[in-house]
């Protein structure tokens, strides 16, 4: 293949030289002009995608589990649930002179036996955003605001959702917010600072995950790039919400190493904490919370992603074993006398407090990936391991995401928990979950 390459080349050469030759000899003859303009490709005020998936969820029930009995007290006819789920998210934007409209919506049907068939369709994100100069943009609607350097946790992203630990890449929903970028570029040892403002709305109607009376919480966030690092500086307060402040960094070491890392400190956080017989006590005190992490990209292309994650509004191993206790009390009091009164409040306090993901405080996350071993194309294998580090439990999911066309993406997820009683993975509701989908992006 060079050699015909260099032999082209060297035809195309010579046919310039021999017309040049020829253009020499007759002076009647025009210069040659190469001299031309190359049309700038013209670009789209808009642009489209969406993703259809189909998919299938399948989890085998722990019917020992602690958290099975509170949800469970007579038993189910079936340990083994499945669910079938037809997803289809669109996201577009248009853009005309100054303005530009972008949304991100998602429509979710699914079907299972408990709940028949239902429709879950929300708007993820829906906002509109005017960009008067290269350096300042300003943005109102609903939103997500990405903040934070960590891949399985960010604690100083203060107004965004909490990620799904089985799945932190998935997309999330904004809320309705104000906010804007100022960018600065300078030169020297600072390169560039950027200043962030946010106003969030709080009312019975609009962001009522914050509360229910009308206030407005406010914040903002302030970036800077020096010395090849990334580093932000972030703040939330309102009348009625906690006020907390933030700091992240990310730091390429050389070119497949980076490190990260986050704090977060919530003043004067209360934590509800219930003991054996069911009395919630309150506890006041400033949460902190940090995250550190790797990520390395062998010459294999192997990837290693690796985060500690100190939880400081999270439940001590004690704490969960007086709740995992009076689940049990209310279990026992339910088979002996049909009294429901204890489960349905230890229901309450999982509902709000205690049946979250990684409740506890201390966990180590590891997810190492390949891609295209054994010169499979397009096959990217990988494994998540998280572990609770004060009562030493934890999961072990496995993965495989094969593109066999373009477009086109198979994906095949297992998650199988692992823990002693009266641990946080030894009582969830379920001891392993398999998840199979087909995605088409088009």
């Amino acid at each position: 293949m060079k050699f015909f390459f260099r032999i082209l080349c060297l035809l195309f050469f010579l046919s310039i030289s021999f017309s040049g030759s020829l253009m020499a000899e007759d002076k009647s003859s025009d210069t040659l002009d190469l001299d031309f303009e190359i049309p700038e490709v013209e670009k789209k005020p808009y642009s489209f995608n969406a993703k259809f998936e189909i998919s299938e969820t399948i989890k085998g029930f722990d019917e020992d589990s602690l958290l099975f009995h509170q949800r469970y007290p007579n038993g189910r006819d079936n340990e083994t649930f499945y669910q079938t789920e037809f997803d289809l998210k669109v996201e577009g934007s248009y853009q005309v002179s100054i303005v530009k409209l972008y949304a991100r919506l998602n429509g979710d049907f699914y079907y299972n036996k408990e709940e028949d068939w239902v429709n879950d369709s929300r708007t993820e994100e829906a906002y509109v955003s005017l960009l008067p100069a290269p350096s300042i943009t300003l943005d109102a609607g609903k939103k997500v605001l990405k903040w934070g350097k960590g891949y399985a946790w960010n604690p100083a992203a203060f107004f965004s959702r909490s990620k799904d630990i089985e799945d932190p890449d998935t997309t999330l929903e904004g809320y309705y917010v104000v906010t804007g970028d100022l960018i600065k570029s300078m030169d020297g040892v600072l390169k560039t600072i950027a200043l962030t403002p946010v106003i969030l709305p709080v009312s019975r109607h609009i962001n009522d995950e914050w509360g229910t009376e009308r206030e407005i919480v406010w914040g903002g966030k302030i970036y800077f790039f020096a010395f090849d690092t990334d580093l932000d500086i972030m703040f939330l307060s309102g009348e009625e919400v906690e006020d907390r402040f933030g700091v992240d960094f990310s730091k390429n070491i050389s070119v497949n190493f980076e490190i990260h890392g986050e704090a977060a400190i919530v003043l004067d956080y209360v934590k509800y904490i219930t003991d054996k017989q069911g009395n919630l006590t309150e506890k006041e005190y400033d949460a902190k919370s940090y995250l550190l992490g790797i990520r390395y990209l062998t010459s294999h292309d192997t990837t290693y992603i690796f985060e500690y994650f100190k939880n400081g509004q999270g439940y001590t191993s004690d704490e969960m074993k007086d709740y995992f206790t009076f689940i049990e009390d209310g279990y026992q009091e339910y088979i002996s006398s049909q009294s429901m009164a204890k489960l349905s409040k230890s229901r309450e306090y999982g509902s709000q407090f205690y049946n979250k993901q990684t409740v506890m405080k201390d966990y180590l996350y590891l997810k190492v990936s390949q891609k295209e071993p054994f010169d499979i194309l397009y096959f990217t294998p990988s494994v998540t391991c998280l572990y609770n580090i004060n009562d030493k439990s934890g999961s072990i999911m496995p993965q495989i995401i094969y593109t066999p066309i373009t477009n086109l993406e198979l994906e095949l997820r297992a998650t199988f928990l692992l823990g002693k009683d009266y641990t946080e993975f030894g009582e969830k509701l379920n001891d392993y979950k398999v998840y199979a989908a087909v995605k088409y992006y088009f």
